[in-house]
C-alpha cells in the first residue's frame, strides 16, 4: 500500500472515531462496527494489491507458466493417489497393469529374489529327484510347471507357504509371507511373475483354468 493510501486510511479511521465519541452509546457501537468493517476492507485491498503486483511482475508468460506448474502438480498428485489406490486394493493378478507389475517387481526383489534369483531363474538342481522334499527353489519365469497352478493357487502358496499344500512326508521349503505382505501386495507379486512368462505359457495356464472350470 502506498503512502497516499496509508494517509487516506488514517483520515477515514480518524473521522469514524470522531463520530463514535460524539454520539450516544448505540451510535458509537454502530460507528465502531463501521470502523472494523473498513479495516477489513483495507486488509482485503492489501491482499488484492499484492496479488495484482505479483501478477503484473510475472507477466503473461509468467502467469501461464505458474498456472501450468500448478495444474501439473495437481495432476501428478492425483495420478500418484490413483496408482497407490489401485495397488492397495488389488484383488487379482492383472499382468497387463504396469503399476501393479512395477509394485510386484519391488516386492519380488525384496522378498523372493534371494531364493528364486534376480531373473526368476530358480536354483540349480531344482528339477532333480527329491522324494522327501527340500527341493531347491523353482524357477518362476515359466520354465518350471508353476503355470499348472491357478492365480489363486499361486497366491495361496505365497501367502501360506508350500507346506500346507504338500504331503506330510514331503518337506517344502517355500515359506509363507502372510505376515510380511498384505493381500494386494501378493496379487501384485503374482502379476509381476505372470508378466515375465512367455505368452504361450500364459495361454496354457488360461486353457487349463478353463478346463477346470468346465469340469474337464
Amino acid at each position: 500500500m502506498s503512502r497516499i493510501d496509508n494517509e487516506r486510511r488514517a483520515r477515514r479511521q480518524a473521522r469514524i472515531r470522531a463520530k463514535a465519541f460524539a454520539g450516544g452509546e448505540r451510535r458509537s457501537d454502530r460507528l465502531l462496527r463501521q470502523m472494523v468493517d473498513a479495516a477489513e476492507e483495507d486488509e482485503a485491498a492489501i491482499g488484492m494489491g499484492l496479488a495484482d503486483r505479483v501478477s503484473r511482475k510475472l507477466g503473461p508468460k509468467g502467469r501461464f507458466l505458474a498456472a501450468a506448474t500448478l495444474i501439473g502438480a495437481l495432476m501428478t498428485a492425483a495420478s500418484i493417489y490413483y496408482e497407490r489406490r489401485m495397488v492397495d486394493t488389488a484383488v487379482h493378478a492383472d499382468w497387463q497393469d504396469e503399476t501393479l507389475v512395477a509394485q510386484g517387481h519391488l516386492l519380488y526383489r525384496d522378498n523372493c529374489a534371494f531364493c528364486h534369483g534376480d531373473s526368476l531363474e530358480g536354483q540349480a538342481g531344482w528339477d532333480g529327484d527329491f522324494p522327501s522334499g527340500n527341493r531347491p527353489a523353482l524357477p518362476l519365469d515359466g520354465s518350471a510347471p508353476i503355470w499348472r497352478l491357478s492365480d489363486d493357487d499361486i497366491f495361496d502358496v505365497v501367502k501360506y507357504g508350500g507346506q500346507p499344500f504338500s504331503p506330510r512326508s514331503y518337506k517344502n521349503n517355500m515359506p509363507g509371507f502372510e505376515i510380511q505382505l498384505a493381500d494386494p501386495g501378493i496379487w501384485a507379486l503374482v502379476a509381476f511373475l505372470k508378466s515375465r512368462w512367455p505368452e504361450d505359457i500364459r495361454q496354457r495356464q488360461a486353457e487349463l483354468e478353463r478346463e477346470r472350470a468346465s469340469g474337464g
